[in-house]
């Protein structure tokens, strides 16, 4: 489904409407380009740093000489440094091209994976990289309303596995990272959100008062 934002600019364009989703919340860069509703471009790459020097030039070339009439970013939970990242690009575009941008949240784009990936689920727990050893757990429901997120030891869950059964009322765990190829598998209001960061705890580096 295209965007609301982006119908909204459809008749002013003579091409499709074009759709830039962007996700650097996690050890992933993760782009897609949309005409309409269906997927021309994409790049997913686990980087693990480096996203402030490689987010815009990975864009220019996902884009070539095209422009978006759209924009969604991933707005966390996740890095600090890379949820600001992916959200500074994505504003910085959208004043530059005079198109709005929204935000959808990394546990969102994670269950809609997930949700692709096995349809019949009712929900999932999504569980993302937190940093300092740790897991950041979810439930999202088909409705994509998700529950007040967990910090844990990684150790405590298997990472970069998916794994059937019964969790924390889900139906399935789901490790990844966020792909940006999900975004328009969301409802609209998913990715409709104000691109404004979602933190679940202070930054590592505190600044002295």
């Amino acid at each position: 489904m295209a965007t609301a934002a982006a119908a909204g600019v459809r008749g002013r364009c003579a091409h499709p409407v074009r759709t830039l989703a962007l996700s650097t919340a996690s050890p992933a860069l993760s782009l897609a380009l949309f005409e309409d509703d269906r997927l021309v471009a994409h790049s997913h790459d686990v980087i693990g740093r480096g996203h402030a020097e490689r987010t815009l030039p990975a864009i220019v070339a996902l884009l070539g000489d095209r422009r978006a009439d759209a924009i969604i970013v991933d707005i966390g939970p996740g890095s600090f440094t890379g949820i600001r990242i992916g959200i500074a690009a994505a504003r910085a575009l959208g004043l530059a091209w005079g198109v709005p941008v929204n935000g959808c949240s990394a546990s969102a784009l994670v269950a809609a994976q997930a949700f692709a990936i096995a349809p019949t689920l009712a929900a999932v727990t999504v569980c993302l990289d937190a940093g300092r050893g740790q897991i950041l757990q979810q439930i999202v429901g088909r409705d994509y309303v998700a529950s007040a997120p967990m910090i844990m030891a990684s150790t405590s869950v298997e990472t970069g596995a998916s794994c059937a059964g019964p969790m924390a009322g889900a139906d399935a765990v789901h490790q990844g990272q966020p792909d940006a190829r999900f975004a328009l598998h969301l409802p609209p209001a998913a990715r409709a959100h104000s691109p404004q960061a979602i933190y679940v705890r202070p930054p590592d580096a505190i600044l002295p008062l």
